[in-house]
């Protein structure tokens, strides 16, 4: 019985140093100047906030991408340039009368959603699986891709966007990779 408990608790030891060094796939994410992006306007609101909650919310995307990626894979991706979906506009109170402190987010098809960035994929063991170089991200026709589920939800159209390319350029790469071991 002893044994039996000392060796269980000797399986159990390796099993989870095993799962700590191949753990959940990471993603580092790196935002090169965004004051300097095309477009990460606030419609009402100061900039830098408005700038903190965009990047808070695409965190959270590329988080999402890091659970799609095998245990231990490591995904860096330097974003270079962001241009929301729609264009801020200024907000007038009526005839005659100036500009008001809020302004408005009007999404309209001409202006798409657009991102540039950098990245490399690293597998388990450290290698490169794929890198990208001054990759440019559009989803020209995102108004009619066929849910409007996208703009309902904050940073939606951008977010559907992301995962079109990712599941287009990036899984596939994984796939083979995985393929070959």
């Amino acid at each position: 019985m002893r044994n039996t408990l000392l060796m269980f608790s000797t399986a159990m030891l390796i099993s989870v140093a095993a799962s700590a060094a191949t753990g959940p796939a990471e993603v580092k994410l790196t935002w090169q100047n965004p004051e300097k992006y095309t477009d990460i306007r606030p419609g009402t609101g100061t900039k830098k906030a408005y700038q903190q909650r965009v990047i808070k919310a695409f965190d959270k995307i590329w988080a999402e991408f890091a659970e799609k990626l095998p245990a231990g894979y490591k995904f860096e991706v330097v974003i270079t340039d962001l241009d929301l979906a729609g264009d801020v506009e200024p907000m007038y109170s009526g005839p005659g009368v100036g500009r008001t402190m809020n302004d408005i987010r009007v999404v309209k098809d001409i202006y798409f959603p657009k991102m540039n960035l950098d990245y490399v994929l690293y597998d388990a063991n450290n290698v490169e699986v794929a890198k990208g170089t001054a990759v440019k991200i559009k989803d020209m026709g995102f108004m009619q891709s066929g849910s409007i589920n996208h703009g309902s939800r904050e940073f939606g159209y951008e977010q559907h966007m992301l995962e079109k390319w990712f599941e287009k350029e990036v899984l596939p790469k994984v796939q083979t990779t995985a393929a070959k071991s």
